[in-house]
């Protein structure tokens, strides 16, 4: 069987039919019918984005220790090999963090063919929609479907207001993404990856967005929100705060001050590297050596004089028996 009939047989035309079936239950609006759908499908992966959650906590977590292997490492393979290790030891999967947008990206592009099948308004539309619908009651009965919601044609391109609402949600993922890690990130290239990506993807994926139908981008947006949601609870803020969305010539006059690095609601206490607690610990122990040694310098001046002076007295008390 070709790639196509299988693509077509076993995820475009059952999503067809999930989605009129959707747009009956939910009173015949299409666009309810995308956020619903959108909701299911963030349930289904819920397990793997909280641990997509999880992972990139502690990734961020062990920053410092990878900073350390990264200076103290100069050949590569040793390098890898300590790094796989601080993987093993904290639990921390770096591939976990792809799970839910490998599964969501066949959702997506499956999504837009889609939209474009069951929101066609030419008689060949309609025709094809007619062939791939099963043959239950409710869902043959609730075509035609709606196109508008919110004011907006779901099968036209080109809505700004929603192109301009997913890089607004897509970058303030990124930003607050971004300053979890700006604490724990010393190495300016880091740094200025960090600041490109907050403003690349959604700018891709806003552009997307407006060269593609409005329902797609509701679908997009209500994923996006759904996300930062779930980022913001799992992860929380870091050092993020509404005051940093101020220029920053402003925030004087309006009396906004930023929180210091790592102190933010939601960032918590980040390990030391290994080689810097190993480091306390020996200093502690040196720390207490040298007091137990001038401990007993201590002590044993102070025995001294003790053992003297009886001897001192019965010198004296032989010279004068002598007179």
């Amino acid at each position: 069987m070709p790639i196509g009939a299988i693509w077509q047989t076993f995820l475009e035309t059952p999503l067809i039919n999930i989605m009129v079936g959707l747009s009956a239950i939910t009173f015949g609006s299409y666009g309810l019918a995308i956020l619903v759908f959108t909701v299911i499908t963030r349930a289904l992966l819920f397990p793997l984005t909280l641990r997509m959650l999880h992972s990139m906590r502690a990734l961020q977590d062990i920053q410092p220790q990878m900073q350390e292997i990264q200076k103290k490492y100069s050949d590569p393979k040793r390098r890898n090999q300590e790094i796989m290790k601080l993987y093993r030891e904290a639990g921390v999967n770096p591939l976990g963090c792809l799970g839910p947008q490998l599964l969501q990206f066949p959702i997506f592009i499956a999504l837009y063919q889609v939209i474009r099948i069951t929101l066609g308004n030419t008689p060949e539309g309609v025709l094809d929609l007619s062939r791939r619908l099963y043959d239950v009651g409710f869902i043959q009965d609730a075509v035609p479907l709606s196109r508008t919601f919110l004011g907006m044609d779901l099968g036209q391109n080109g809505n700004f207001v929603l192109g301009g609402a997913v890089f607004a949600a897509m970058w303030l993922q990124q930003r607050i993404s971004t300053s979890r890690s700006a604490a724990t990130t010393s190495s300016a290239n880091q740094a200025q990856m960090n600041q490109m990506m907050q403003w690349m993807l959604p700018l891709i994926f806003s552009w997307f967005v407006l060269f593609s139908p409005a329902g797609l981008g509701v679908y997009w947006f209500s994923s996006t929100a759904i996300g930062l949601i779930l980022q913001w609870i799992f992860v929380g803020p870091g050092d993020f705060t509404w005051g940093s969305l101020v220029p920053a010539p402003f925030r004087d006059a309006l009396g906004i001050t930023l929180p210091e690095p790592g102190t933010g609601r939601g960032s918590r206490p980040r390990p030391k590297p290994a080689a810097v607690a190993n480091s306390d610990t020996e200093s502690r122990d040196t720390n207490a050596s040298s007091g137990d040694e001038r401990k007993d310098s201590r002590g044993g001046s102070q025995q001294g004089p003790r053992t003297t002076r009886p001897s001192s007295r019965a010198s004296r008390r032989r010279r004068h028996h002598r007179r």
